[in-house]
């Protein structure tokens, strides 16, 4: 239970700093959505209501009860709350009409059954739904006189006052803000009985009418709260996050919609019977721990939590300074200005695509393919490293995934802590293990409209980079999830936790088939299998098989793969750039070869060979460079038997054939620059 421990004292600790934030609660508090503000003046008379035109949260007093209140559970709110609970006469506005309205738009079982009844049975649900309305008023009823009575607040019995005439809905309908046409109340386009009302109150001398901001109310709530553990003669049990005795919390908060991430359950379930006696005997927590922990997690969680769906993932230190999240695209975090113009995706136009060797002065030139990549990793870890140094040595970082099975159960799926050096060495090694030439797509403002086009960096693929790399087209919400969860290990554990295989497998897989895909789309995923095969070695289980590559081409690596693939992207490039010439937009045959020579390099590359014979003679004829020389320079690096070989290529394959294909962009923005150059 860290976990509970760390967020509990991340809220003392901002406590302590005097954080004016509604969205964190206070004990017996939550944030809620609220809907129509009611005006009460000092006479307990309503004076005014206003619809928000914005959905508007703010913290609202709860009990455990009612902090968990879900379905056809009674339990109402302390001040705030929905008609059924704070309208008198609530019941008499569930007319057979209303019902019927409200039974046409949920397709929910009851409903259902409403509706294929008969006027019998109509009336019969009516009577039973009204019977509950009556009991929720009760019990808010109830509640409230006893928190009057407990502190004599001015405002709490205005409003105890006012509830109690029972005219609410009717003075709402004198203000037009309900209204009451062919036996249906209704608020415009909302259900009434869907809306939070909060109450304001006017009192002399008090400029402050918000009952929901007042802090004498706030304060008094959690002491009554606490004073009722006390006069209900329980005994304090010991907390098992604070060591101390206190009142042991009966319910625990929702943390997102319906969704509990600690729950009691009941003596008919399987909980903690046949280990335990009691729930208490699992553990207990203190009323206090349990109302600050999980306000303090639902908190973290809207303001810096990182979402996927139900899936949420929040990183945090005690002080409440930044700290990087593993799961956030780090190119998100940069200034790409920092890098400086070069980028070889601007290099679009094949137009100058025989510049593949470089000019007589390259000499003089820096050489971005050695330092471009390692230069971009740099930029990164300096950006990182700047969140560490806010932090103090010795303050631990936080890391928890959630994730909802059910609409009623969430499931804490990972959590680990680390100091800051062990946190930010590791999402260093993801970067050094994981970086390769990534391609996005981005939309740029043109006058009204957006523009999309590609750019690339030399960083770590994104999460979602890799599931759509890897699933593509069967992508799902829930494949998503469990790739995320599968993923955040690898990203946070350093060399110790490798990228699992399977993972670096399909990447290669969808790699090699560009079919189905956008250009850039099957760039992208080529990026995203190098950046996981380059981590799945250098992580790799066997210390033997581990191997570091550089993001350049490394023209001394003369792997038979490696060099297969550079040959792949030799052949591809010299037909590429003869059908421009000729005004012909298609796949080149090493596109459409690509699976079958990963599958059988030496008996594909013939056919290929052949195929681009006659594309070479066209380039041959226009004075143009065909490839031929770059072709053979790299067969002279082959071992007799590497060429022959005819096995199934590995990803190393891609490894060079992207690297062959970045060296020869790379070169023909060199020479471009060297062009523009001389002509001023």
């Amino acid at each position: 239970m860290s976990w509970m421990q760390k967020l509990y004292r991340t809220y003392e600790y901002v406590q302590e700093q005097g954080l004016n934030d509604e969205d964190l609660a206070l004990p017996f508090h939550m944030s809620k959505a609220v809907h129509l503000k009611v005006i009460l003046n000092d006479k307990a008379e309503l004076v005014g209501a206003e619809r928000f035109d914005v959905k508007k949260q703010v913290p609202i007093q709860v009990t455990e009860k009612s902090s968990k209140r879900a379905g056809s559970t009674i339990a109402s709110y302390a001040l705030h709350d929905s008609l059924q609970y704070i309208a008198k006469t609530a019941g008499n506005y569930l007319t057979i009409e209303y019902l019927s309205k409200v039974a046409e738009k949920d397709n929910g079982k009851k409903w259902k059954e409403f509706l294929a009844g008969t006027d019998e049975d109509k009336q019969k649900f009516a009577d039973t739904e009204k019977a509950k309305y009556k009991d929720c008023f009760e019990f808010y009823e109830k509640q409230l006189s006893g928190w009057t009575e407990f502190g004599n607040l001015k405002e709490i019995n205005i409003v105890l006052q006012y509830i109690q005439k029972g005219s609410l809905i009717e003075d709402l309908l004198e203000k037009q803000i309900f209204s009451f046409k062919d036996n249906i109340l209704s608020a415009g386009k909302d259900d009434p009985f869907s809306l939070t009302i909060v109450w304001a109150v006017e009192i002399s001398n008090d400029p402050h009418l918000d009952l929901w901001s007042k802090n004498s109310i706030k304060k008094q709530w959690i002491k009554y709260q606490e004073s009722l553990s006390r006069e209900e003669s329980e005994q304090p049990e010991l907390c098992y996050i604070t060591g101390k005795r206190d009142y042991a919390a009966k319910a625990y908060p929702k943390i997102e919609g319906n969704a509990k991430l600690v729950s009691a359950n009941d003596t008919s379930g399987f909980t903690f019977l046949g280990r335990f006696l009691s729930d208490k005997q699992a553990v207990a927590l203190g009323r206090d721990v349990s109302q600050k922990a999980f306000n303090m997690l639902k908190w973290l969680i809207k303001r810096q939590g990182i979402r996927n769906g139900d899936q949420v993932t929040v990183v945090w230190a005690i002080s409440g300074k930044p700290v990087p999240s593993p799961m956030k695209d780090i190119s998100a975090e940069l200034d790409w200005a920092d890098m400086g113009n070069w980028d070889v995706s601007a290099v679009e136009n094949p137009d100058e695509i025989a510049a593949q060797r470089l000019p007589e002065n390259s000499e003089t030139s820096p050489d971005w393919s050695v330092n471009i990549g390692r230069a971009a990793a740099q930029i990164i870890k300096k950006k990182l490293h700047g969140y560490q140094a806010e932090l103090k040595a010795h303050e631990q970082i936080s890391l928890i995934m959630l994730d909802s099975a059910t609409p009623g159960r969430m499931a804490l799926t990972y959590y680990q802590e680390f100091l800051p050096a062990d946190y930010f060495a590791n999402l260093d090694t993801w970067i050094d293990d994981f970086s390769w030439y990534q391609r996005y797509s981005i939309e740029v403002p043109n006058g009204k409209k957006t523009d999309k086009r590609t750019q690339g960096r030399f960083v770590p693929p994104s999460p979602y980079s890799i599931a759509e790399a890897v699933y593509g087209k069967s992508l799902s919400d829930t494949l998503k999830k469990q790739l995320y969860a599968r993923l955040l290990p690898v990203i946070v554990g350093g060399t110790s936790v490798p990228i699992p295989e399977d993972l670096v497998r399909q990447s290669f897989q969808a790699a090699c088939n560009p079919n189905g895909w956008e250009n850039w789309e099957w760039q992208r995923n080529i990026g995203v299998a190098c950046a996981l095969y380059k981590g799945w070695r250098a992580r790799h289980h066997d210390l033997s098989q581990r191997r570091t590559y550089p993001m350049s081409l490394d023209t001394q690596n003369r792997s038979r793969d490696y060099l297969y693939g550079r040959l792949l992207a030799v052949a591809e490039n010299t037909e590429s750039y003869a059908l421009y010439l000729a005004g012909e937009k298609r796949a080149t045959t090493a596109e459409r070869y690509m699976q079958r020579f990963a599958e059988h390099p030496f008996a594909t590359w013939r056919n290929i060979e052949l195929a681009l014979k006659p594309y070479q003679e066209r380039l041959r004829n226009n004075g143009k460079d065909t490839g031929a020389q770059a072709i053979g320079e790299i067969m002279e690096l082959f071992a007799i038997d590497d060429f022959t070989c005819d096995d199934k290529l590995s990803g190393e394959f891609l490894l060079g054939y992207h690297c062959q294909k970045m060296e020869i962009a790379r070169r023909i923005a060199e020479l471009s620059a060297n062009k523009s150059k001389t002509h001023e």
